[in-house]
């Protein structure tokens, strides 16, 4: 009886390893496909040879797989180790590649994401947004699947501290200087007209390079100041996880500060 145990033992060994090598290769496959299928993707896309929303999906599609991944090369890592069954090169790497992988999701869609509004037209004006002349953008406002009352509605309650700013110049010189920033910040320009007062450019945002369109507005104030507005507005998807805002904050920082 004891013979047929000590016989039986290597079976069940050998067996168990099969499982754990077949476990390995499951996750660390699955790890490197996930990676590879995300950044040819999204690669493939910031060079515009297929569309931005096709290159971004792999990104967000891949998060509930690398969710299961992680899971299962954790535990299986665990049973390896204890069990002492081998093939933990497979299983760490894996585990690592498809964790990494879940921890970059979260740290550039998730986490950001939290808390915006579902929209991608922000202004500093919403009673008056500026409006675009050269580039194709709707008017007044794009609001998506929403009506413009819901729109405004997001907007009020996410970013209402965005708001036009006065700087102690010349209209004339402050569209100067949102060109100057604007190019340094590798905006394409599409229109620069000092005498309407507005300046058109499209940026980008995310390796991706989702096209956004921005336009700013200077009126002169009666003191000799200058009002800027503002408005950014994305040309896919319909949340834009904070970029435009963010984009509208920075700029307009900045632009203060020019000497």
């Amino acid at each position: 009886m004891v013979e047929a145990n000590e016989t039986a033992a290597p079976a069940k060994d050998s067996k168990t390893g099969k499982t754990m090598k077949w476990i390995g290769n499951f996750v660390l496959g699955g790890a490197l496909i996930l990676i590879v299928v995300v950044v040819v993707a999204a690669t493939l896309a910031r060079y515009d040879i297929i569309g931005k929303m096709a290159g971004f999906g792999p990104f967000y599609l891949a998060l509930n797989p690398s969710r299961a991944l992680t899971v299962i090369g954790i535990l299986a890592l665990g049973f390896a180790m204890w069990r002492k069954t081998g093939h933990v090169v497979k299983l760490a790497l894996g585990t690592v590649l498809s964790a990494g992988l879940l921890a970059t999701i979260y740290a550039l869609l998730l986490i950001p994401a939290e808390g915006k509004p579902p929209i991608h037209d922000i202004t500093t004006d919403l009673n008056d947004p500026p409006q675009f002349t050269t580039l194709d953008v709707d008017t007044p406002v794009s609001t998506g699947p929403f009506t413009q009352e819901e729109w405004r509605a997001y907007h009020e309650e996410a970013y209402g501290d965005i708001e036009p700013v006065v700087i102690d110049k010349a209209p004339a010189e402050v569209l100067a200087n949102a060109r100057a920033l604007a190019e340094a910040r590798g905006w394409e320009i599409a229109a620069a007209d000092p005498a309407a007062g507005l300046l058109e450019a499209t940026a980008t945002a995310g390796y991706v390079r989702f096209y956004d369109d921005v336009i700013v507005e200077v009126t002169p104030v009666a003191d000799g100041s200058t009002r800027v507005d503002m408005r950014s507005v994305s040309r896919v998807g319909v949340g834009d996880v904070g970029y435009n805002a963010a984009r509208i904050e920075s700029f307009l920082s900045d632009l203060r500060t020019m000497n």
